[in-house]
């Protein structure tokens, strides 16, 4: 039989698992609540959440860009899925009920060939307006 490679009681130090500086989702501020019906249903066949127009700002007129499904929503931002090419810290609009409503996206991760994720920040800084506008979208997403 081999010699045991530890002797009894003897103290080993465990390797520390190093913890990322900056997991996307702890670096929030405020919590964001989902739009999916079935969170283990695949995002790119999931036919939840809440569609509408992406905008871009051109000489003081909006151009629609795309369309975009929001997945998630907060105070601090939204997460949408788009087949739209958008970049980082782009500023853009989402139309919803018929008011424009400005934000900057932060992250952008492949879902598929053509399907993006697309994690925004609003740009409107009055808490007040900002929680508004998530319950004037979370209450659209509860009738549908």
């Amino acid at each position: 039989m081999d010699k045991p490679i530890v002797n009894p009681g003897e103290f080993i130090p465990a390797d520390k698992a190093s913890i990322p500086q900056h997991s996307h989702a702890d670096s929030r501020e405020h919590i964001r609540v989902s739009l999916r019906q079935d969170e283990q249903q695949d995002i790119q066949l999931a036919c939840d959440g809440v569609t509408l127009s992406l905008y871009d700002d051109y000489c003081w007129v909006k151009i629609k860009i795309g369309i975009a499904n929001i997945k998630n929503i907060g105070l601090g931002g939204v997460g949408i899925i788009s087949i739209s090419k958008l970049t980082l810290n782009q500023k853009l609009y989402l139309k919803f009920d018929g008011t424009y409503y400005a934000i900057k996206v932060m992250r952008i991760q492949n879902i598929s060939n053509k399907l993006l994720f697309i994690g925004a920040m609003w740009i409107e800084e009055d808490e007040n307006q900002r929680a508004m506008i998530t319950n004037k979208i979370l209450a659209s997403s509860r009738t549908t």
